[in-house]
């Protein structure tokens, strides 16, 4: 129960910060540069460490929500963008995650089929949930289109794939999974940014260095 709850709180709080970024819109016009195409931090290479939050379930065995940290490596391979009027730009990331599952106590989960056993006993053989701690290693590849709105503020789109590793029982249990994000950033200066991201599977929060 507790975190079921604890998923609509953590989407809050992340709706608030989206709320706060494209706060952006209230600053002076001067400093607009989403028409500007080219005005934007001259980089080669972002990276990002950064924490994470993962408010639904594990996309393998395993329930609740969880917690984890990892990094992020893009690539600006397309300084122009997409859209020659715009000012935009795509790029290549590769990232690494690890996330914390707490379960739900339920350990052994419930029983959905039995099997016959000697002396006229009953075995379960399946259970519908594994309820205890899981741990998991996500290692994701996206295309990053950035959208430069302002001095102090740029927004863009990660749609990706992500190869991950659960580590359930002691068993390991390997995946893909889609990856799709929408995030902005804050500008502290030209090239060092409070990068915040909303989506599947995870959210995250941290610092970019634009080199």
């Amino acid at each position: 129960m507790t975190s079921q709850l604890r998923a609509p709180r953590l989407l809050a709080a992340a709706l608030s910060f989206v709320a706060l970024t494209i706060g952006w819109a209230e600053v002076g016009e001067a400093q607009m540069t989403i028409k500007r195409p080219g005005d934007r931090p001259d980089y080669k290479v972002e990276l990002e460490p950064h924490l994470l939050i993962a408010p639904f379930e594990p996309l393998g065995p395993g329930v609740g929500t969880g917690i984890g940290a990892g990094f992020r490596a893009t690539i600006d391979i397309a300084p122009s963008g997409f859209i020659k009027k715009l000012n935009d730009s795509v790029g290549i990331g590769f990232g690494l995650d690890a996330v914390h599952y707490g379960g739900n106590g339920n350990y052994r989960g419930d029983c959905t089929h039995f099997v016959n056993g000697p002396a006229g006993t009953r075995i379960c053989d399946e259970v519908d949930t594994y309820g205890d701690a899981s741990n998991y290693l996500f290692g994701s590849v996206v295309m990053q289109w950035n959208f430069w709105l302002h001095r102090r503020w740029s927004v863009f789109g990660e749609p990706g794939l992500s190869l991950y590793l659960g580590d359930v029982d002691r068993r390991v249990l390997p995946g893909v999974s889609p990856v799709v994000h929408v995030g902005g950033r804050f500008h502290f200066t030209e090239n060092v940014t409070l990068t915040m991201r909303l989506g599947y599977p995870a959210f995250s929060l941290g610092v970019s260095f634009l080199l």
